[in-house]
């Protein structure tokens, strides 16, 4: 192969007369010599870095409902695919987060009250399996590491359990299924990213002065249980008073699968580390 730009598309052999091939549309690119054309091409693949990605963004954090009721209604072009916008919320989210809590899950700032608990659990006439958990215990950075692995999958689950709840909460309206794990896929999209986003900011007041710091996540935190009533209103056409009722209804459903996802990956962890 040759380490020049080709004069036919390496993809489907279409002659060449620009940087893009007039029939696939692959950019006429010779990787090993311009490593960052192709990074960039990726990025601009992925992120779509013409603007969407940042006006995709904002809507989403501050017009509740609207990228869904955009995408909904088959305008799909102007909006940043739900499954992308996801992904990406998720690996900027778990990334900042393994970095924020390290080893506190498992690891007990306090050694001596760790390996009392160790002890007690090896005792006679304890259960075998407290245990083969006080022996997990005796190196917690592989319990760690292992939550850290299995967390972002088992939160993956909670879309299609949320759409599930959705769908018969809102088993009236014409929507499928597949409708509401776009819905779904939404709100657990700005969750993610307004969590991530409000994280960076309050630490970053927080170097400045650590009491407004806290108060900076305090009130932003609002905005997260406020924001699905305003999605759901728009969305589904809804009146404030049932806007409110099925917001409640769908956190009571969302904090059960959260209850049972962390209690579910913390045993993984266990087991498998």
């Amino acid at each position: 192969m040759s380490n020049t730009p080709s004069s036919h598309c390496r993809n489907c052999d279409h002659s060449l007369n620009s940087n893009y091939c007039p029939n696939c549309g692959q950019r006429n690119l010779d990787f090993r010599r311009d490593w960052r054309g192709l990074i960039g091409e990726y990025a601009s693949s992925f992120l779509n870095i013409d603007g969407k990605i940042t006006r995709g963004i904002i809507q989403l954090l501050f017009r509740p409902g609207l990228s869904t009721q955009l995408f909904l209604a088959g305008k799909r072009a102007s909006q940043i695919p739900p499954l992308r916008l996801y992904l990406f919320a998720s690996l900027m989210f778990f990334l900042w987060f393994t970095n924020q809590q390290g080893d506190l899950i498992f690891n007990s700032s306090d050694p001596e009250q760790t390996q009392a608990k160790i002890d007690y659990a090896q005792t006679e006439g304890q259960p075998e399996f407290a245990k083969e958990f006080a022996k997990k215990l005796e190196n917690p950075a592989a319990v760690q590491a292992t939550f850290n692995t299995w967390l972002p999958r088992v939160f993956l689950l909670g879309v299609p359990l949320l759409a599930l709840a959705s769908r018969i909460l809102f088993f009236k309206r014409e929507y499928v299924y597949l409708e509401h794990i776009i819905i779904s896929m939404h709100l657990q999209t700005f969750l993610l990213l307004w969590i991530f986003l409000v994280g960076i900011f309050s630490n970053l007041v927080g170097l400045i002065h650590s009491p407004t710091g806290g108060l900076f996540w305090n009130v932003f935190i609002w905005w997260i249980q406020l924001y699905p009533v305003f999605a759901l209103k728009r969305i589904f056409q809804l009146s404030w008073l049932k806007a409110i009722g099925t917001t409640i209804a769908l956190e009571i459903v969302t904090f059960a699968l959260f209850t049972f996802g962390m209690a579910t990956v913390i045993l993984i962890s266990f087991w498998l580390a």
